[in-house]
Order: C-alpha cells, then structure tokens, then sequence
C-alpha cells in the first residue's frame, strides 16, 4: 500500500474511533422507561400494580415521615399503588452513604424515634439467628405507626466502600394484629441450630428457616471449590464448637448425611442432622435439622 492510501485508510479508521456512541432518541427512551414501568409492575390477575420511578428524587408525597440518612446520596424512589386494599401501597426509597453501617443504623434509629416511630417488637417477621449464613447479612430496622397503619423497613448493606440503603415504607391494614403476633412470639423458644458461617472460596445464598417444639430447619445453596464431603467436615467443625457431637457420617451416592447429637437450653436430648447433596460441580444443596422429641 502506498504512503497516501495508507494515512487515508489510517485517518478513517481513527475517524471510526472517535465516534461516540449514538445519543438515545425520544421514541429509545421512551420505550426505555416503559420496559422499566413494566418490570416494576406486576399484574395479580384482578390486582393491578402500578410502579412509578423517580431518579434522584424522594416521593413526593411520602406515606410517612421519612429518617435522615448520614452522608446520604439520593439514588431515587418507587412508588407502587393497586387497584385494592389487598395489596398495600408501598414506596421504597434508594440511598449510598460513605458511613459505615453502625453510623446508618445507629442515625436511622434515632432519627425514627425523633420522628414518632415505634420499633417492632422484637423485629418483624421470623428472626432466625441460627442456621446457615450468608456472607454478608444486611442489618434491618423495622418500626410502624399504629395510627396511620404504617409500617416501615429499612436494610443496609455494605457494597465495597459504599453503605448501601433502602427505606420502605407501606400500608397495612392488618398491622395491630402482626403486632400483637410480635409481641406473644416474644415469649417462645429461639431456635437451637448454630450458626453456621461460609468455609472459604464458598458462596451460601440461604433458602430459608423454620420450626417450633424444638426442632428446627434450615436450608441454603451453596457454592464452593470444596468437595462435599469437604464442606461437610468444614460445617461439621463449627457445629461441635457449638456444642453438638458426631454420632455416624454416611454417603449415598451425591448426597453426604451426616447424625449428631445435642442438649438444647432445658437440657432436652436433640437429635441434629446435617445434609450435602452435589446438584452439579461445585453447586449443593443444603440442610440442617434438629429433631425434638417431646412427650
């Protein structure tokens, strides 16, 4: 190629390059902010579910007085309304903040009472301390107001070096009675599964918890460079720091059993079983148990 075809050719593809990429047109962001419309809207059949997004801005009309959150960057909100009393109105709200966890909850739970909040007793919803874990278990404040019907939840996480935010608050009518559910689960027997945190190079998404009369369940995927057996030793290891004792270990053909034995808070022998099933390489299901019987 000669030296002016090839500074031509040069001088068009460097032309190529410095194209930036094309400017969205009105009809893009459009059918951009209806596809976003949809996903965040649902349809239960009778029940329709309308979302609305506001980037960078709080509702306008909030359902409740709304906490401060320390060194808080705005991300935006959603707002969701229906067609029936039978699914609340809710309104979440999205916040970073370069404070550290502790700082948010600390803030949020005195900027709640400043506000007229009550927390919920003892929490909302199941609270299950024991069981398999997550890395990283997002702190959660709940609190309502009786009055208004209101309830409010928040979650922090920390993503990297930013505190990650989410307020939501909703209407529910049926409030007075899930306090009062709150406050006689106050007085029943936590759970007696351990805690069982995720050995290293593995990934634990819990699947949930459950139980009463002193046994209690708890499931989880899980995803790990360790082999079942492997991971069977690693949880095993943190079950007798608890206080459980091995009794007989079996495999039957990808799924790995392991049978303990424990003395729950009142001195009751509980029966405690540990389970690992490889579904694919490196991907398991898991289960813990521990099994009551009381005359």
């Amino acid at each position: 190629m000669n030296r002016r075809l090839f500074l031509v050719a040069l001088l068009a593809v460097s032309g190529a390059l410095a194209q930036t990429a094309p400017v969205p047109s009105p009809a893009d962001l459009a059918r951009e902010r209806e596809l976003t419309r949809r996903a965040l809207s649902d349809d239960f059949g009778p029940i329709t579910v309308e979302a609305r997004l506001l980037v960078g801005q709080l509702p306008p009309q909030p359902l409740g007085p709304l906490p401060s959150v320390p060194s808080g960057r705005l991300i935006g909100s959603v707002i969701r309304t229906s067609n029936t009393p039978d699914f609340p109105n809710s309104q979440s709200v999205y916040f970073d903040s370069s404070a550290s966890p502790a700082q948010v909850q600390a803030a949020l739970q005195a900027s709640l009472r400043a506000l007229g909040w009550t927390p919920f007793p003892g929490g909302l919803g199941p609270s299950f301390a024991g069981g398999f874990q997550g890395a990283e278990n997002p702190e959660a404040l709940w609190s309502y107001r009786l009055e208004q019907q209101l309830r409010f939840a928040a979650q922090i996480r920390r993503v990297g070096t930013v505190t990650r935010v989410t307020l939501n608050l909703s209407k529910d009518r049926n409030l007075r009675e899930q306090i009062q559910f709150q406050e006689r689960r106050g007085s029943e027997y936590p759970t007696n599964l351990p805690a069982l945190r995720p050995p290293s190079g593995t990934t634990v998404q819990p699947n949930g918890a459950g139980g009463g009369g002193g046994s209690w369940t708890s499931s989880a995927s899980i995803q790990s460079s360790l082999s079942a057996a492997q991971l069977l030793d690693a949880y095993g290891a943190q079950l007798q720091a608890a206080g459980w004792t091995p009794l007989a270990k079996n495999t039957a053909g990808k799924t790995v059993t392991s049978l303990w034995r424990f003395t729950d808070q009142d001195k009751n022998e509980v029966t405690g079983v540990l389970t690992l099933r490889e579904d694919a390489p490196g991907r398991y299901s898991a289960q813990l148990a521990s099994l009551a019987f009381r005359n």
